[in-house]
Protein backbone atom coordinates (compact mmCIF):
# COMPACT_ATOMS: atom_id res chain seq x y z
CA UNK A 1 0.00 0.00 0.00
CA UNK A 2 1.41 3.42 -0.89
CA UNK A 3 1.99 6.02 1.79
CA UNK A 4 -0.76 8.18 0.27
CA UNK A 5 -3.40 5.44 0.55
CA UNK A 6 -2.43 4.24 4.01
CA UNK A 7 -4.05 7.08 6.03
CA UNK A 8 -7.20 7.03 3.85
CA UNK A 9 -7.83 3.36 4.50
CA UNK A 10 -6.86 3.64 8.17
CA UNK A 11 -9.32 6.49 8.68
CA UNK A 12 -12.08 4.52 6.93
CA UNK A 13 -11.31 1.52 9.12
CA UNK A 14 -11.64 3.68 12.22
CA UNK A 15 -15.00 5.08 11.07
CA UNK A 16 -16.66 1.97 9.71
CA UNK A 17 -15.06 -1.32 10.83
CA UNK A 18 -17.41 -1.72 13.80
CA UNK A 19 -20.43 -0.96 11.61
CA UNK A 20 -19.32 -3.51 9.01
CA UNK A 21 -18.93 -6.08 11.78
CA UNK A 22 -22.49 -5.37 12.98
CA UNK A 23 -23.91 -5.72 9.47
CA UNK A 24 -22.21 -9.09 9.05
CA UNK A 25 -23.65 -10.26 12.38
CA UNK A 26 -27.07 -9.01 11.38
CA UNK A 27 -26.87 -11.07 8.21
CA UNK A 28 -26.22 -14.21 10.25
CA UNK A 29 -22.42 -14.27 9.83
CA UNK A 30 -21.31 -13.64 13.41
CA UNK A 31 -18.83 -16.51 13.37
CA UNK A 32 -16.86 -15.00 10.47
CA UNK A 33 -17.69 -11.30 10.84
CA UNK A 34 -14.04 -10.47 11.55
CA UNK A 35 -12.99 -12.32 8.40
CA UNK A 36 -15.54 -10.37 6.36
CA UNK A 37 -14.14 -7.08 7.66
CA UNK A 38 -10.61 -8.17 6.70
CA UNK A 39 -11.76 -9.42 3.30
CA UNK A 40 -13.46 -6.15 2.45
CA UNK A 41 -10.50 -4.00 3.42
CA UNK A 42 -8.16 -6.24 1.42
CA UNK A 43 -10.44 -5.84 -1.60
CA UNK A 44 -10.64 -2.08 -1.16
CA UNK A 45 -6.87 -1.81 -0.80
CA UNK A 46 -6.41 -3.66 -4.12
CA UNK A 47 -8.98 -1.46 -5.83
CA UNK A 48 -7.41 1.72 -4.47
CA UNK A 49 -4.01 0.67 -5.79
CA UNK A 50 -5.31 -0.60 -9.15
CA UNK A 51 -8.02 2.03 -9.76
CA UNK A 52 -6.89 5.55 -8.82
CA UNK A 53 -10.46 6.84 -9.12
CA UNK A 54 -11.96 4.29 -6.74
CA UNK A 55 -13.93 5.85 -3.86
CA UNK A 56 -14.37 3.96 -0.61
CA UNK A 57 -18.02 3.27 0.33
CA UNK A 58 -19.30 5.60 3.02
CA UNK A 59 -23.09 5.44 3.21
CA UNK A 60 -25.04 2.85 5.17
CA UNK A 61 -26.56 1.42 1.98
CA UNK A 62 -23.19 1.15 0.20
CA UNK A 63 -21.65 -0.63 3.18
CA UNK A 64 -24.64 -2.97 3.43
CA UNK A 65 -24.27 -3.97 -0.24
CA UNK A 66 -20.52 -4.60 0.17
CA UNK A 67 -20.97 -6.76 3.26
CA UNK A 68 -23.77 -8.70 1.60
CA UNK A 69 -21.51 -9.54 -1.35
CA UNK A 70 -18.69 -10.64 0.92
CA UNK A 71 -21.06 -12.77 2.98
CA UNK A 72 -22.45 -14.44 -0.14
CA UNK A 73 -18.88 -15.25 -1.20
CA UNK A 74 -18.31 -16.81 2.24
CA UNK A 75 -21.45 -18.90 1.89
CA UNK A 76 -20.39 -20.09 -1.56
CA UNK A 77 -16.99 -21.08 -0.18
CA UNK A 78 -18.64 -22.97 2.68
CA UNK A 79 -20.92 -24.76 0.24
CA UNK A 80 -17.97 -25.95 -1.85
CA UNK A 81 -16.09 -27.03 1.28
CA UNK A 82 -19.08 -28.91 2.62
CA UNK A 83 -19.51 -30.74 -0.68
CA UNK A 84 -15.94 -32.01 -0.29
CA UNK A 85 -16.49 -32.97 3.35
CA UNK A 86 -19.52 -35.08 2.48
CA UNK A 87 -17.15 -37.50 0.79
CA UNK A 88 -14.99 -37.78 3.91
CA UNK A 89 -16.11 -40.34 6.56
CA UNK A 90 -16.71 -39.01 10.09
CA UNK A 91 -16.49 -35.37 9.03
CA UNK A 92 -17.43 -32.94 11.79
CA UNK A 93 -21.02 -31.71 11.48
CA UNK A 94 -21.71 -28.05 10.72
CA UNK A 95 -23.60 -26.11 13.33
CA UNK A 96 -25.04 -23.78 10.68
CA UNK A 97 -25.51 -25.05 7.15
CA UNK A 98 -24.53 -22.93 4.13
CA UNK A 99 -27.92 -23.84 2.65
CA UNK A 100 -29.67 -22.20 5.61
CA UNK A 101 -27.51 -19.10 5.30
CA UNK A 102 -28.17 -18.90 1.58
CA UNK A 103 -31.91 -19.26 2.16
CA UNK A 104 -31.83 -16.37 4.63
CA UNK A 105 -30.02 -14.23 2.08
CA UNK A 106 -32.44 -15.16 -0.70
CA UNK A 107 -35.36 -14.35 1.56
CA UNK A 108 -33.97 -10.92 2.44
CA UNK A 109 -33.10 -10.16 -1.18
CA UNK A 110 -36.61 -11.16 -2.30
CA UNK A 111 -38.22 -8.93 0.31
CA UNK A 112 -36.04 -5.93 -0.57
CA UNK A 113 -36.67 -6.41 -4.29
CA UNK A 114 -40.45 -6.31 -3.80
CA UNK A 115 -40.57 -3.34 -1.45
CA UNK A 116 -41.24 0.10 -2.93
CA UNK A 117 -37.83 1.71 -3.44
CA UNK A 118 -38.13 4.32 -0.64
CA UNK A 119 -39.05 1.57 1.82
CA UNK A 120 -36.22 -0.68 0.61
CA UNK A 121 -33.68 2.13 0.98
CA UNK A 122 -34.90 2.91 4.49
CA UNK A 123 -34.74 -0.74 5.53
CA UNK A 124 -31.26 -1.28 4.07
CA UNK A 125 -29.96 1.82 5.80
CA UNK A 126 -31.54 0.79 9.10
CA UNK A 127 -30.14 -2.74 8.89
CA UNK A 128 -26.64 -1.42 8.31
CA UNK A 129 -26.74 1.43 10.82
CA UNK A 130 -28.21 -0.41 13.78
CA UNK A 131 -30.44 1.01 16.47
CA UNK A 132 -30.31 4.57 17.75
CA UNK A 133 -28.94 5.88 14.44
CA UNK A 134 -32.17 7.17 12.92
CA UNK A 135 -31.05 10.81 12.83
CA UNK A 136 -27.79 9.92 11.05
CA UNK A 137 -29.54 7.70 8.51
CA UNK A 138 -32.27 10.28 7.92
CA UNK A 139 -29.65 12.92 7.12
CA UNK A 140 -27.91 10.50 4.77
CA UNK A 141 -31.16 9.85 2.90
CA UNK A 142 -32.11 13.52 2.83
CA UNK A 143 -35.09 13.08 5.17
CA UNK A 144 -36.17 14.56 8.46
CA UNK A 145 -35.89 12.14 11.41
CA UNK A 146 -39.69 12.09 11.73
CA UNK A 147 -40.16 11.24 8.04
CA UNK A 148 -37.52 8.52 8.20
CA UNK A 149 -39.04 6.99 11.34
CA UNK A 150 -42.47 6.88 9.69
CA UNK A 151 -41.06 5.40 6.50
CA UNK A 152 -39.07 2.79 8.39
CA UNK A 153 -42.14 1.76 10.39
CA UNK A 154 -44.10 1.25 7.17
CA UNK A 155 -41.16 -0.56 5.58
CA UNK A 156 -40.93 -3.01 8.48
CA UNK A 157 -44.66 -3.69 8.39
CA UNK A 158 -44.49 -4.30 4.65
CA UNK A 159 -41.42 -6.52 5.06
CA UNK A 160 -43.25 -8.65 7.62
CA UNK A 161 -46.11 -9.20 5.19
CA UNK A 162 -43.75 -9.98 2.33
CA UNK A 163 -41.91 -12.45 4.57
CA UNK A 164 -45.20 -14.27 5.17
CA UNK A 165 -45.72 -14.48 1.40
CA UNK A 166 -42.21 -15.88 0.87
CA UNK A 167 -42.43 -18.38 3.73
CA UNK A 168 -45.96 -19.67 3.19
CA UNK A 169 -46.65 -19.56 -0.55
CA UNK A 170 -45.11 -21.07 -3.67
CA UNK A 171 -42.74 -18.51 -5.16
CA UNK A 172 -44.98 -17.76 -8.16
CA UNK A 173 -47.90 -16.99 -5.84
CA UNK A 174 -45.66 -15.00 -3.50
CA UNK A 175 -44.53 -12.90 -6.46
CA UNK A 176 -48.13 -12.35 -7.48
CA UNK A 177 -49.22 -11.23 -4.01
CA UNK A 178 -46.19 -8.96 -3.69
CA UNK A 179 -46.99 -7.34 -7.03
CA UNK A 180 -50.60 -6.77 -6.04
CA UNK A 181 -49.75 -5.34 -2.61
CA UNK A 182 -46.60 -3.35 -3.31
CA UNK A 183 -45.99 -3.21 -7.05
CA UNK A 184 -47.87 0.05 -7.52
CA UNK A 185 -49.61 -1.17 -10.68
CA UNK A 186 -53.33 -1.64 -11.35
CA UNK A 187 -54.66 -5.19 -11.26
CA UNK A 188 -55.29 -5.27 -15.01
CA UNK A 189 -51.61 -4.49 -15.67
CA UNK A 190 -50.44 -7.15 -13.23
CA UNK A 191 -52.76 -9.63 -14.98
CA UNK A 192 -51.49 -8.65 -18.43
CA UNK A 193 -47.83 -9.02 -17.41
CA UNK A 194 -48.57 -12.56 -16.28
CA UNK A 195 -50.71 -13.53 -19.23
CA UNK A 196 -53.84 -13.80 -17.10
CA UNK A 197 -57.37 -12.50 -17.35
CA UNK A 198 -58.66 -10.41 -14.49
CA UNK A 199 -60.86 -13.32 -13.46
CA UNK A 200 -57.88 -15.68 -13.36
CA UNK A 201 -55.85 -13.14 -11.42
CA UNK A 202 -58.64 -12.70 -8.88
CA UNK A 203 -59.03 -16.45 -8.48
CA UNK A 204 -55.30 -16.98 -7.89
CA UNK A 205 -55.11 -14.09 -5.44
CA UNK A 206 -58.12 -15.40 -3.53
CA UNK A 207 -56.57 -18.86 -3.35
CA UNK A 208 -53.30 -17.37 -2.09
CA UNK A 209 -55.12 -15.39 0.60
CA UNK A 210 -56.98 -18.51 1.69
CA UNK A 211 -53.70 -20.43 1.88
CA UNK A 212 -52.14 -17.68 4.00
CA UNK A 213 -55.09 -17.65 6.37
CA UNK A 214 -54.95 -21.43 6.74
CA UNK A 215 -51.22 -21.41 7.48
CA UNK A 216 -51.67 -18.66 10.07
CA UNK A 217 -54.35 -20.67 11.86
CA UNK A 218 -52.13 -23.75 11.88
CA UNK A 219 -49.20 -21.69 13.24
CA UNK A 220 -51.33 -20.23 16.01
Amino acid sequence: MTRELEPLLAAHLERHARRIFRIACGLGRRRDADDIVQTLYARWWRRMTDEPGFVLPETHVELFVCVRRAALDAIAKETRHRAKERAVPDASPWTESPEDSLHAFERLEWILSHLPEPYADALRASLSAGRNQDAVVAHELGLTPATFTTRLFKARRAAEELASFFDRLPLSEADLMAALRYGGKPRWEVARERGLTLEQLTARASAAVASLEKSRKVAS
